[in-house]
């Protein structure tokens, strides 16, 4: 039989009293795109690291195609053709994509270095990586998706034999997704080996090729014929449990007076929007990238600057412009970038839940007391795997941070929740627990908008879907109209 290209084996590690793998046995085929899945908080992260060499296991054993690496250091580990790549690619944006591939290596003449050469090598990797974009385009003109194809690239181009794919379709768009899963695919076919980390059960059933578990710290089930097992045997497998699919009922939905209205509203070139959310009710924006479906969310947010129209909650205007304006007007936004825009990574969760209103004591100072309170509330509410308040917000899961970030707007009692991607790197029980929280705020009075790339998501989540395509309004789905295909439809089509 061939040889597995990655075996790990007993590997355990722990975190004070908290045990992330205990004893997880994983091997990985040669030329397979292997699924690794889980809840958040489940190990998959912390297994990913240790294969990378950027975390030390306590126990276990680690060999690349036969060769022990358990002691070698991530430099090792890169340098033998281990790549870990997450979310967030290793392209430069301000530089080209030839400097991003041959960095390091770009080839000289006389001294200088040999440009014609560099984009004649670039272009010569792309096309054998099925890679069509120029090698003189700077880096953060690509689409999203390109840039992660890029970086993948980077990783094969760099020795990469086993690369590390940690949620490579957050933020896509449909097609985005279809393209990125297609070109792994072929790259498979080729002998190239991926492990695959994500939270869609449908990537994982349409991709992968084999597929391990793991599930509170333990390798729970492993196997091969990814594509025979259901959406439902799979979830049921990461949680433990069936899954109950939140279905917001619409006919229960709030009936209230007008909560957020926006009027003649233009911004960045696109507009003018108008639109209009009543207490209790959800809604949700569907459209392209660069259809204006985001940029409004930011507007409202005050995070970017409107040039005319204006945005009203509850009938009283909102300054423009100014995130401390739209907070007290009572407009509370998530933003789609969790890394960049959300967390402070290098403090406490208590810290992070009240990141910008601090629960003041005696003399204006701190109250500790009540900040550690709120974060247990957090943990209750939302089911945050956590060790306690004060642990270091990088320490959690991806999925784990956004929870903590949807309690930090909660625990403002907004009029108004901007949501861009509530879900985002979040296990398919989570998913479903945000969805009913957000129901719950909802029902409480609270107008939401919300944006989500999954139209899954959206065609159960929301009360009406509004289209966005060329910076405006493009219709609405409402009613019976309101289904997966027709949002998938006006997704891929921007309205």
């Amino acid at each position: 039989m061939t040889r597995p290209l990655l075996e790990a084996s007993g590997v355990v590690k722990t975190y004070g009293a908290a045990r992330a793998l205990d004893d997880v046995t994983v091997t990985v085929d040669r030329g397979a795109i292997h699924g690794l899945l889980g809840k958040n908080g489940a190990g998959k992260s912390t297994l990913a690291g240790i294969v990378a060499g950027l975390v030390r296991p306590d126990a276990g054993t680690l060999a690349l195609d036969g060769q022990d690496v358990t002691h070698d250091s991530a430099m090792s580990r890169r340098r033998a053709g281990i790549r870990l790549l997450d979310q967030h690619s290793e392209v430069l944006p301000d530089l080209t994509v030839t400097e991003n591939l041959l960095l390091g290596a770009l080839p000289r003449r006389r001294g200088l270095v040999d440009w014609r050469a560099a984009d004649e090598r670039a272009a010569d990797l792309l096309e054998a990586h099925h890679l069509h974009i120029l090698p003189r385009r700077r880096a953060g003109e690509l689409s999203l998706g390109e840039r992660r194809r890029l970086s993948i690239v980077k990783a094969l181009v760099g020795n990469g034999r086993l690369v590390i794919l940690d949620e490579p379709t957050t933020g896509l768009t449909m097609g985005e997704r279809r393209d990125l899963m297609g070109w792994v695919r072929r790259l498979a076919e080729q002998g190239r080996t991926f492990v695959y980390i994500s939270h869609h059960n449908d990537e994982v059933r349409q991709l992968c090729t084999e597929y391990t578990v793991l599930r509170d710290g333990r390798a729970v089930r492993s196997g091969k014929q990814v594509s025979s097992l259901t959406a439902e045997t799979l979830s049921a497998l990461v949680s433990g449990e069936a899954v109950d699919e939140f279905h917001r009922d619409r006919t229960a939905a709030g009936a209230g007076r007008e909560r957020l209205g926006v009027r003649g509203l233009r911004f960045g070139g696109h507009g003018p929007v108008d639109l209009s959310v009543r207490a209790g009710e959800i809604v949700g924006l569907v459209g392209l990238p660069g259809s204006g479906a985001q940029e409004l969310l930011r507007v409202l947010a005050g995070l970017a600057p409107a040039t005319a129209g204006e945005v009203l909650v509850d009938g009283r205007p909102v300054a423009g412009g100014r995130p401390r304006a739209a907070l007290r007007a009572g407009i509370a936004y998530l933003t789609h970038d969790r890394i960049a825009e959300g967390v402070a990574a290098q403090m406490s969760i208590a810290d992070n839940v009240h990141l910008g209103h601090w629960p003041r004591g005696r003399h204006r100072l701190l109250d500790l007391r009540r900040m550690s309170d709120g974060a247990e509330r957090v943990r209750r509410d939302l089911a945050v795997v956590m060790t306690g308040p004060d642990q270091q917000i990088n320490r959690l899961s991806g999925g784990n941070q956004q929870k903590v970030l949807m309690g930090r707007l909660l625990s403002r009692e907004p009029r108004v929740l901007v949501l861009d991607e509530p879900t985002v790197g979040v296990d398919v029980a989570a998913k479903e627990e945000i969805h009913r929280l957000i129901d719950r705020v909802a029902r409480d009075g609270v107008a939401v908008l919300v944006r989500a790339y999954d139209p899954d998501e959206t065609a159960r989540l929301v009360d009406r879907a509004v289209l966005f395509s060329g910076g405006s309004v493009d219709g609405e789905l409402t009613g019976d109209d309101l289904t997966l295909s027709a949002v998938a439809t006006a997704q891929h089509v921007g309205g």
